[in-house]
């Protein structure tokens, strides 16, 4: 769940295409079966759990969870995957089992909706997918996303309001106004980068 203060601190910022991103989304660790690079990782190398009368197949777990203030969630997911597929169909079934699991992960967190507001938050898939990018097809969040300055995105939220109020089901970040996207970048109409759809 995010807040004002994370702006403040650097993990929240809102982005002139991108809208609200959570930039803890977007540091992907080698936490086993729980982050973009681990996932990618197996399916790369084909590094998932073989069995005995699925050959030409590996098995790849995948999940994402959370634990603040008592409260824990998780969504976890298995696949079976032939091996020897291309890199693009490689890159695809991650992706697949990525958007997959992150949309169950927010329908948990949304059970929860009594304690936390997290679930759908504004900027939650729209991070997950930029994070997934960003690991997999080396991509430069800051320059592809054209981030605005700390006070301006602290003023996005005052206007708009949390980000945790405005649920978000879809890969596709919302837009506001931010004068800082026409002094700064340029941008009088944000435009989602293409290259988040090009897997």
């Amino acid at each position: 769940m995010s807040n004002r203060e994370d702006i403040h601190h650097g993990r929240l910022i809102y982005t002139c295409n991108c809208g609200w991103l959570d930039l803890g989304h977007l540091k992907s660790s080698l936490r086993p079966h729980a982050s973009a690079r681990y996932l990618w990782q197996d399916i790369l190398h084909e590094r998932g759990l073989t069995v005995t009368g699925y050959q030409g197949k590996h098995f790849v777990g995948y999940k994402q969870s959370m634990s603040r203030t008592g409260i824990s969630a998780e969504h976890f997911r298995t696949y079976w995957i032939k091996k020897g597929l291309s890199i693009n169909e490689k890159q695809s079934i991650a992706l697949s089992i990525f958007m997959e699991v992150s949309l169950g992960f927010e329908g948990v967190q949304e059970r929860y909706s009594l304690f936390t507001n997290s679930g759908y938050s504004e900027e939650d898939l729209v991070s997950n997918l930029v994070g997934f990018y960003v690991e997999v097809l080396g991509i430069n969040w800051a320059t592809t996303c054209k981030p605005v300055s700390v006070k301006a995105s602290q003023s996005v939220w005052d206007k708009a309001g949390p980000v945790g109020l405005r649920k978000n089901r879809s890969f596709k970040p919302n837009f506001h106004d931010c004068d800082e996207c026409i002094s700064k970048h340029g941008l009088v109409t944000p435009v989602f980068p293409p290259i988040f759809n090009s897997i």
